[in-house]
């Protein structure tokens, strides 16, 4: 029986692009005007938020001479102006509630910085479901490495084997697996769709709150 899910946060429980787009075309505003970031930033997102930053740098041509102090101008302004237009996928609140009431338990890691992090989760009262949520401050080790998972299991003395990780992209994906977890790609998210419909999760899901049949399919073995 599942007793834990670890949730990713962008793409896989919440939309956070709007505000992510928005604190970017602030950060670079002084090199010029670069339109509406929000599809560039969608094919950014991933790995924290300096590969991301760096992606679009390298994309738009901007010199990286700087980089370091807009990265921190980013992150500061980010952790201030998180939770404006972002929004959680349908359902979800409904679901955290429903596993809660099964007395399983909830988490989430992401590489999203820790302002934004507790910011996205506190805004949108989503937090308080939460027993661990882990940032990319908090991480020894990025995803796909394990440690998260691990990490996560340990604390609340579950095993990986009855636990869920669920997110929208390939580091998610290989945390699971990697630990040993049930891994469950949320297609339809941020990560590139055809590489995340080829991906070897146990399960694939479009709509976040599949994920109860994946916990009343494990229930009924």
């Amino acid at each position: 029986m599942i007793k834990l899910v670890i949730f990713d946060l962008d793409g896989t429980i919440a939309d956070t692009i709007p505000d992510i787009a928005n604190a970017i075309r602030k950060t670079i505003k002084r090199y010029g005007d670069y339109g509406d970031l929000r599809e560039q930033t969608r094919r950014a997102i991933g790995n924290g938020a300096r590969k991301m930053l760096e992606r679009i740098y390298q994309w738009n041509g901007i010199p990286m001479d700087e980089f370091d102090d807009d990265l921190r101008f980013y992150t500061e302004l980010y952790a201030r102006e998180n939770c404006i237009d972002t929004v959680l996928y349908p359902g979800t609140m409904e679901m955290f509630e429903e596993l809660r009431k099964k007395g399983i338990k909830l988490a989430v890691a992401t590489m999203k910085p820790k302002g934004a992090t507790n910011g996205v989760l506190n805004s949108l009262d989503v937090a308080k479901y939460m027993e661990i949520i882990l940032s990319a401050d908090d991480m020894e080790k990025a995803k796909p490495d394990p440690w998260s998972v691990n990490y996560i299991c340990e604390k609340l003395g579950i095993s990986p084997k009855e636990t869920i990780m669920v997110g929208d992209s390939m580091t998610d994906v290989g945390s699971g697996i990697n630990a040993g977890a049930v891994s469950v790609a949320r297609l339809g998210g941020y990560y590139d769709q055809s590489i995340m419909e080829k991906c070897e999760a146990d399960y694939f899901i479009h709509d976040i709150t599949e994920i109860m049949d994946i916990v009343r399919e494990k229930e009924d073995k």
